[in-house]
This record gives C-alpha cells, structure tokens and sequence, in this order.
C-alpha cells in the first residue's frame, strides 16, 4: 500500500510540473490574443498614424487618432486583450476630445508579436509622441481591462488624469481567483502587469469603473486596487466585462466635463 501511494504520488508530482510547464509555455497566446477588425468595420471619422517603435527590427506601431483638432484634454487609450484598437474610434469619438488609439503589436495594423515588456516599452514611445504632438495639453490615460494595467504602468507626475475600467493589481492575482490558484501563480506567470507599486502614484484626478458582476476581473480585486487610490471617483455597474466600457462611455464624459475645461458637454 505505501509503495502504491509513493507511486501516487510521484506520478501526480510529475503532472503536476507537467501542467506548471505547460502553463509557462501557452501563456503568451492566452494573454495575447492579435486581431484586426480591418476587413470587418466600416470607416471611422479618425487619422491613422504609426510610430516606430524598434528601429533595428523596423517594427512599426500603428493605430488610430480621433477629434485631433478638438480642444480639452487628450486621452491615450489603450484596448483590452483580443482587441483591435480600430473598434473602439467611434466611442471614443463621442468624447468630443482628442484620442489616441495604438494598436499592440501583432493587433490591427501592428507589427511584431505582444509582450508585456514590449507593450509597456511601446506605451511609452506612444506617450512621448502624444506630448510632441500635442504641447501643452493635458493628458489623461485611459485604459479598458489589461489596458488599464498598462495605463497604470507609464503613469508620470506629468499625466493629468487616468480612466480605468476593471483595473487589477496583477494577472497572477486575476487568475488566482479561478481553478488556476492551485498552481503557483506568482511564480508561472511570465507577463505579470503587475500594477501594485505604481498605484501610490497615479493623479488626483481618477476615476475608475468596474462591475459587481464581472467574471473575468472580479470586484473584490478591484476593489483591493481602490483601496490604494482612495482619490479615485468609482462607478458601479452589474454589466458583463465585455460590455462595460461602451455601458458608461455617457459617465466618463460627464467626469470629463466635470474635471476639465474646454470640452464640449
């Protein structure tokens, strides 16, 4: 009987690694999901534009900028995961202010294939442009799901103001609350988005939107990412994940409106 439970036991230790090993490996294609829209949606009233953003690879960035000309602050908006930056230049052309839309690498028009480190280096190239762009302007950093993550993550005492739906504190701790906690997440997890040690230092002005009902990020880990921006203004809705940024696209206008000037309400 011991020798058949040492049997056991070693063969569960032995799938057990197997699955860690598997779980390190696939990742990348569950986090990072490239697709376009191009061939499937109609014109949007917005300006393409790309950034190089590696000059040895010759690796562009492309996405999508709306109301350039319109006065009030401008939004850097970074999409969520299995998003084309292309499907959201209609919402955020109701805004009524200027937008601007990259595309992760391998989504839409983008070259190369997403990493976390290449996401946020490509963020940041992407703020630099957005400043050249436009001087003097206020900035406000908006970002839907994983985008939320990178928003979090370029933060600068320079950003006037952040927007996040469903933010988290890191994907380890996003999938530690599914079947996945029985694996050493902190540990398998390679492209982590770890926000915590940047949430002490986001803007006065943010706000931040998640639902009660969410079962992709749950509200208790947003919540634990409210209790370190306690200047954050918090919407609440029982919306499914996928449909809470368009849900309350009238409400992130309204806090525009009410934290910034220039903007037609």
């Amino acid at each position: 009987m011991q020798r058949l439970l040492k049997r056991v036991g070693k063969a569960f230790g032995k799938l057990y690694l197997v699955v860690c090993v598997v779980l390190w490996g696939i990742q990348g294609f569950v986090i990072f999901r490239p697709v376009s829209y191009e061939d499937s949606m109609p014109a949007r009233t917005s300006v393409e534009y790309d950034l190089v953003v590696d000059e040895k690879r010759d690796l562009k960035s492309r996405g999508y900028i709306v109301n350039e000309s319109a006065p009030g602050p401008v939004i850097l908006f970074f999409a969520g995961r299995m998003e084309d930056a292309l499907g959201y230049t209609h919402a955020l052309d109701r805004l009524k202010v200027p937008a601007v839309l990259p595309n992760y690498r391998g989504h839409g028009k983008s070259d190369g294939r997403p990493t976390e480190k290449t996401t946020i280096a490509d963020a940041k190239l992407t703020l630099k442009m957005v400043r050249e762009r436009f001087p003097d302007r206020p900035i406000v950093l908006m970002g839907d799901s994983i985008g939320s993550a990178v928003a979090i993550k370029i933060v600068d005492e320079n950003i006037a103001g952040m927007i996040l739906i469903s933010p988290f504190r890191s994907l380890a701790h996003v999938a530690n609350r599914s079947i996945l906690r029985a694996v050493p997440l902190h540990f398998i997890v390679r492209h982590k988005f770890d926000t915590r040690s940047k949430l002490g230092s986001l803007p006065d002005k943010v706000l931040v939107i998640y639902s009660t009902e969410d079962e992709i990020i749950f509200a208790k880990e947003t919540e634990r990412v409210l209790e370190k921006i306690p200047q954050a203004d918090v919407v609440t809705d029982d919306e499914d994940h996928y449909f809470l940024f368009m849900d309350n696209l009238h409400k992130m206008k309204k806090w525009l409106v009410e934290n910034f000037e220039d903007i037609d309400a």
